[in-house]
């Protein structure tokens, strides 16, 4: 705190006697931190900018990956929903794993990163899931219609990527393709139902 500048002291018979530095210290202390703070997102806004820019151009136009774990699967929907052009369409099959406390706050958070973009998000979803999507998913701007299908796995289309998602609270796995003509394919499929 001496360093620092928010206190000082005095020598008296070999006892250090404190005194606090006026208030005024602390704001400015804080408001140079709060400027050291702005000047590293900046930069880091521009380096991930740079980083994107340079991910975008590596990427093959086809390949598969699979990511596992909890920030593979944030990163497995960040990679393919910067692939969806500004006011394009999110699309999803739905098999039932809305309800799960975690998976509703990354699914908030996505419809709230889709809207800046304004990307529509459209899904099918099993009949037994229709209250859930009303109560919770439909005030994020999902559009939702229902089928008796039961469809196999949890089926998302954005952009160029089709991502397969395998729900296990231990480990979720994401089974990501990147592949255009097969994106068109689920898309058409998506609208035919």
């Amino acid at each position: 705190m001496i360093d620092k500048g928010l206190v000082s002291y005095i020598l008296k018979e070999r006892t250090k006697y404190f005194q606090a530095a006026p208030p005024v210290v602390l704001k400015e202390l804080l408001e140079t931190k709060t400027k050291e703070i702005e000047k590293i997102k900046k930069d880091l806004d521009e380096n991930i900018s740079k980083i994107e820019e340079i991910q975008k151009q590596k990427l093959p136009s086809e390949g598969a990956r699979i990511y596992r774990g909890y920030k593979a699967l944030k990163a497995a929907w960040h990679e393919a929903v910067l692939s969806i052009e500004d006011k394009g369409e999110y699309l999803f099959f739905s098999v039932g794993y809305g309800d799960d406390a975690y998976l509703k706050r990354f699914f908030e958070k996505l419809a709230r990163e889709l809207k800046k973009k304004k990307i529509s998000i459209k899904g099918i979803a099993h009949n037994s899931e229709k209250k859930l999507y009303q109560k919770y998913y439909q005030k994020f701007g999902y559009k939702m219609k229902y089928t008796e299908i039961k469809f196999p796995a949890d089926t998302t289309v954005a952009g160029d990527f089709v991502l397969v998602f395998v729900w296990d609270k231990k480990e979720p796995v994401v089974y990501s393709l990147k592949s255009h003509v097969l994106a068109e394919s689920y898309r058409t499929f998506f609208r035919s139902l």
